[in-house]
């Protein structure tokens, strides 16, 4: 996984590239760090350069949804395409969170 964080206006923007598997929990970890400081009203992850995600990167997604809810922010997961984007809505994360393409 690659990742990088922009801040602007009350919105923590997560971009993540690649693949996002087990193997990336510890990195990710870091990313629930900043959600988890609540210094923004609203917080986004970019799927757009994301190419594969397995189960286990579909429960940090729900992890990173819930860390959000915590501290009060909006939570979003924008442009996810493919793979990412069919394994999204076979596990019904629409119902859950907000999802826009």
């Amino acid at each position: 996984m690659r990742d990088s964080v922009t801040t602007t206006s009350g919105l923590l923007k997560i971009s993540l590239a690649d693949k996002l598997t087990f193997e990336d929990h510890d990195n990710f970890r870091e990313l629930l760090k900043l959600v988890s400081n609540n210094d923004h009203q609203r917080c986004e992850f970019d799927l757009a350069e994301l190419h594969a995600i397995d189960s286990a990167g579909l429960g940090m997604l729900m992890i990173a949804y819930e860390t959000a809810q915590k501290v009060g922010m909006k939570f979003t997961l924008a442009r996810p395409s493919g793979q990412v984007e069919r394994l999204l809505g076979i596990s019904e994360f629409d119902k859950v969170m907000n999802i826009t393409h």
